[in-house]
């Protein structure tokens, strides 16, 4: 059952005007709804199963994190995570199969799937209980795995908006892109200069907020914008 705070924290999240500002109080949600004090966001791509970071928050203030990039395939715990869609408690015995600079000075840490129906869009991780708190409980692994399903159907919401101004020939521009060509050989198939190319690419990155090229086409298979 949702409780009515988390309710209220998820309209915040669906009522922010911009994605950046989602994503900010998205993380920061671990940290005002449940009792931890450190929280990494970060979204995950299942074509090439890639985790880039995106925000750290913790009591001294909010991080960009996005020169993080790992391939999830090598970090089991995260992998399990994903493919159960349960948010899981990394304990001691664990957690050195996790890299040493995501977990340095903890005895644990819980990763928690952001997911829309079946589909993984990110993972969290989050750490450090105040002193006193009793152990992580089943119910408590519950509450974030609904956090981060709620999380994620706020952030489809959003991105189902921007999908919907795609222009017919920004999507044609991202097929073409994930077919391997170059802005040259675009251009040329489709009769336009390579300045136009250029301009599709940077406001269909844009509607899909994607850093690069290689991330826009991810994003868009991921979306099933084009196949």
């Amino acid at each position: 059952m949702v409780s009515p705070v988390m309710i209220e924290y998820i309209d915040r999240i669906e009522s922010a005007l911009y994605h950046e500002e989602k994503l900010v109080l998205a993380v920061r949600g671990f940290i005002e709804l449940f009792p931890f004090i450190s929280a990494s966001l970060f979204n995950y791509s299942p074509l090439n199963q890639m985790g880039e970071g995106i925000l750290h928050a913790n009591e001294q203030g909010l991080f960009s994190i996005q020169e993080l990039r790992e391939n999830v395939r090598n970090i089991p715990p995260i992998l399990s995570v994903i493919r159960e869609r349960k948010s899981k408690l990394v304990d001691s015995r664990l957690i050195r199969q996790i890299p040493a600079k995501y977990v340095q000075g903890l005895s644990y840490v819980i990763i928690v799937p952001i997911c829309h129906g079946r589909t993984v869009m990110g993972f969290a991780g989050i750490s450090g209980q105040p002193e006193g708190f009793k152990p992580v409980e089943d119910s408590l692994l519950h509450s974030l795995t609904l956090y981060g399903q709620l999380v994620g159907k706020a952030m489809a919401n959003d991105r189902s908006e921007n999908e919907s101004k795609l222009t017919n020939r920004e999507i044609e521009v991202l097929q073409r892109m994930s077919w391997g060509e170059s802005s040259q050989e675009i251009a040329k198939n489709i009769g336009i200069s390579v300045f136009t190319v250029q301009d599709y690419v940077k406001s269909a990155l844009r509607k899909l907020n994607a850093q690069n090229r290689a991330q826009g086409v991810a994003e868009a298979f991921r979306r099933g914008i084009i196949q």
